[in-house]
C-alpha cells in the first residue's frame, strides 16, 4: 500500500501552489487526496481525489476579512452548515492518511488538524513584510504544525526565533509559471501592458475600470502600448463577452476586441507568457501580482470593486512587494504611473529587481515534495 497524503487548502492561490507540489511527487510512491475548503479545487491534477462537500461562497473565501456584509452573505449561503460538513469530512480521514499538508492561513491549519495526522504547514498568505504572526497564530502553529514552510526567508527566520521549526526553500507560487515563448502576436520591441482583472467574480466589473485606465494611457503615450488581458480560465467567457459589449466594446473574434481606441487581446492560457510579455503590469489581482513581481515586472494597482481588492488590500500588497508595486489611488493615478514606467526603463529595472528579491526563485515545490516523501517513509 502506498502511503497517503491529504492536502487541505483554502484559496485559489493556495490550490495552485499545492497542486504544483503534487506534480513534483512521484505518483507511484504516494497516493494524494485533497480537500479545498474554498471553491471547487479546479487547479488540482485530475488524478488527485477531491473530497466533498465543495462549493463556492459569495465572499470567495474572504469572509470577515472582506467585511461584515460579505460574512453575512456567506452565512445566508449556508457557511455554517458547510463548515460542519467540512469538519465531518476531515474527521473521517483519521487513520486513513499518514501525513497532512495544510496550505493556507492558520484557520486552514486548524481545520487540517481534524484529520488526526502529523501536519506540515505551508504558510502561504502570511509574511513578515506585511505583519508578524500574532500570539494566537503562533500558538496555533506550535500546537498543530509539525513543520512549517514559509513564503520568504524573513518569515522563516521570525518563526525560528519563536522556537518554531520553519524553513524557506523557495516560493512555490513561482513554480507554477511555465514559459513557452508565446508572444500573442505582438511585435518584438512593442511596449505591452498586461492587465490582470483577478480570478474572482468582481473581475467582470474591475475589467471596465482597468480598460478605462488604459484608454487614458493610450491617449497620452506614443506609441500606444499593446493591451494584453490575462483572463482567469475559471471565469466565464460568455459573461466576459457580454460585459465588454455592455461597456461599449466590440469583439472582432473570440480573442480580440476594441474598446474605443484600444485594441485588446484576451489570453486565457499561457499565463506565464502573458506576464513575461508585459512591459508593465496593471491589475487588481492577488497571487498574479506576486508572480508578476517575481518575474521582474513592475506592477501598478488601485482599488476596485468587490470584497477583495480594497484600498486596505492594496496597501497590504505594497508592504509585501515593496517598490515592485505602485499603489495608486484611482484610475487616473494608475494611468499616470503606467505612463511614467513605460517611459523609464531604469525605473522599471529597479522595481523589477525588488520584485525578484522579495518573491525569490522557483524550486520550492520540488524541495517540499522531497521533504513530504521523507516524512511519509519514516
Amino acid at each position: 500500500m502506498k502511503p497517503r497524503l491529504l492536502i487541505v487548502s483554502n484559496g485559489y492561490g493556495e490550490d495552485l501552489e499545492a497542486a504544483q507540489i503534487v506534480r513534483a511527487l512521484p505518483a507511484d510512491r504516494v497516493a494524494v487526496s485533497a480537500y479545498p475548503l474554498v471553491g471547487l479545487g479546479r487547479s488540482y491534477p485530475p488524478d488527485v481525489e477531491l473530497l466533498d462537500p465543495r462549493r463556492d461562497l459569495p465572499s470567495g473565501g474572504f469572509g470577515i476579512r472582506a467585511g461584515w456584509r460579505s460574512l453575512w452573505a456567506d452565512l445566508r449561503a449556508g457557511w455554517w452548515r458547510m463548515w460542519r460538513s467540512q469538519r465531518r469530512t476531515l474527521r473521517a480521514q483519521r487513520g486513513r492518511v499518514g501525513l497532512v499538508l495544510a496550505a493556507g492561513d492558520v484557520y486552514c491549519l486548524g481545520m487540517a488538524a481534524a484529520a488526526g495526522a502529523p501536519t506540515v504547514y505551508l504558510a502561504l498568505p502570511k509574511s513578515e513584510y506585511i505583519s508578524p504572526h500574532s500570539p494566537l497564530e503562533l500558538g496555533l502553529i506550535r500546537r498543530f504544525a509539525a513543520h512549517v514552510f514559509t513564503r520568504d526567508e524573513v518569515t522563516a527566520d521570525a518563526l525560528r526565533r519563536q522556537a518554531i521549526e520553519a524553513q524557506y526553500v523557495g516560493f512555490t507560487l513561482m513554480d507554477t509559471l511555465a514559459l513557452t515563448g508565446e508572444t500573442f502576436g505582438f511585435a518584438d520591441g512593442r511596449p505591452v501592458v498586461t492587465v490582470l482583472p483577478g480570478s474572482k467574480p468582481p473581475a467582470f466589473n474591475n475589467l471596465g475600470l482597468l480598460l478605462r485606465t488604459m484608454q487614458r494611457v493610450a491617449a497620452q503615450h506614443r506609441p500606444a502600448p499593446g493591451v494584453l488581458i490575462a483572463w482567469a480560465p475559471n471565469l466565464d467567457r460568455d459573461r466576459l463577452r457580454r460585459s465588454v459589449e455592455a461597456a461599449g466594446g466590440r469583439w472582432s473574434d473570440e480573442r480580440h476586441f476594441s474598446f474605443g481606441p484600444l485594441a485588446a487581446t484576451v489570453a486565457s492560457d499561457h499565463f506565464a507568457d502573458a506576464l513575461a510579455r508585459g512591459t508593465v503590469v496593471l491589475g487588481m489581482a492577488g497571487a498574479a501580482h506576486e508572480q508578476a513581481a517575481g518575474l521582474g515586472k513592475p506592477v501598478v494597482a488601485f482599488p476596485g470593486t468587490g470584497p477583495q481588492f480594497t484600498a486596505a488590500f492594496v496597501a497590504e500588497q505594497h508592504r509585501l512587494l515593496g517598490d515592485a508595486l505602485v499603489a495608486a489611488r484611482s484610475p487616473e493615478d494608475a494611468a499616470d504611473a503606467v505612463i511614467r514606467l513605460l517611459g523609464d526603463p531604469a525605473e522599471r529595472d529597479r522595481r523589477g529587481r525588488v520584485g525578484r528579491e522579495r518573491q525569490g526563485g522557483p524550486g520550492g515545490a520540488a524541495a517540499i515534495a522531497r521533504y513530504l516523501l521523507t516524512r511519509l517513509a519514516a
